[in-house]
């Protein structure tokens, strides 16, 4: 990553970690298995990346490697747990929703493993099959994300107008819908950057700002979705009757 947006991506990390501390405490009273699945991502994908932006921190050319390849790892360990998640609160009743965590978890686990083997270290290397092995594994679950959360938004607008739903809920969909867009934003951006690596071993500054930029994007739907601040809450909970009285017109 460029020197220019490592500071963007760390605020991404530390709200990402921030928040899933919060949702893990708060599991730990409901005793939510979901909760504990979504925690558990966040913080997972914090550390993630704080262990991509350490070597920028502290510039010392033997940490580059193995922290870039625990962030890797720390990464596909937070994917499993996205997955899970997405499975239990949607798709807790339907067997393929267990078939999809397996089989992106398994393209995952075998794209990191084989370019590992191959010497690709990073996972920068797309001119390798194995790199949209891993790539397809880490992009779709965001997308699976992002189509869930989006799908219960519109059902959840329904139910509030009859008063069935709570407004936050129903914001909370689509934030974590738009949290999932976003991430797959990201997973398409990497694809020219690491094309520009694998030939100049740099990154382009822009395409490295452009993804920071959608990291910290998807870091605030969480924040917000999770651990809304109360003007948010306040923002949300005022608009709704206007905008119902608008529909009513």
């Amino acid at each position: 990553m460029e020197d220019s947006s490592f500071i963007v991506e760390s605020i991404a990390g530390i709200i990402l970690f921030a928040v899933g501390l919060r949702v893990l405490s708060q599991a730990s009273h409901t005793a939510g298995r979901p909760a504990r699945y979504l925690g558990a991502h966040l913080v997972f994908a914090g550390v993630s990346y704080a262990l991509y932006e350490i070597p920028l921190v502290i510039p010392v050319e033997t940490l580059y490697l193995p922290f870039t390849y625990a962030g890797r790892l720390v990464y596909g360990v937070s994917i499993y747990f996205l997955l899970e998640f997405t499975r239990s609160v949607f798709r807790s009743d339907e067997a393929w929703g267990r078939w999809l965590v397996h089989a992106l978890m398994l393209s995952l686990v075998v794209g990191d493993a084989v370019s590992t083997l191959q010497g690709d270290w990073e996972g920068y290397q797309i001119s390798s099959p194995w790199f949209w092995c891993e790539w397809l594994g880490y992009t779709l679950a965001p997308l699976w994300v992002g189509v869930e959360g989006l799908l219960a938004y519109a059902s959840a607008r329904k139910r509030v107008r009859l008063d069935l739903c709570d407004r936050i809920v129903a914001n909370r969909y689509l934030l974590w819908g738009l949290f999932g867009i976003f991430q797959v934003i990201c997973s398409l951006i990497i694809v020219p950057m690491y094309a520009d690596f694998e030939d100049n071993q740099r990154f382009a500054a822009g395409a490295d700002a452009l993804l920071g930029s959608f990291e910290i994007l998807a870091a605030v739907m969480t924040w917000f979705a999770f651990s809304a601040p109360s003007f948010y809450r306040n923002w949300i909970l005022r608009r709704a009757p206007a905008a119902d009285a608008g529909k009513r017109i």
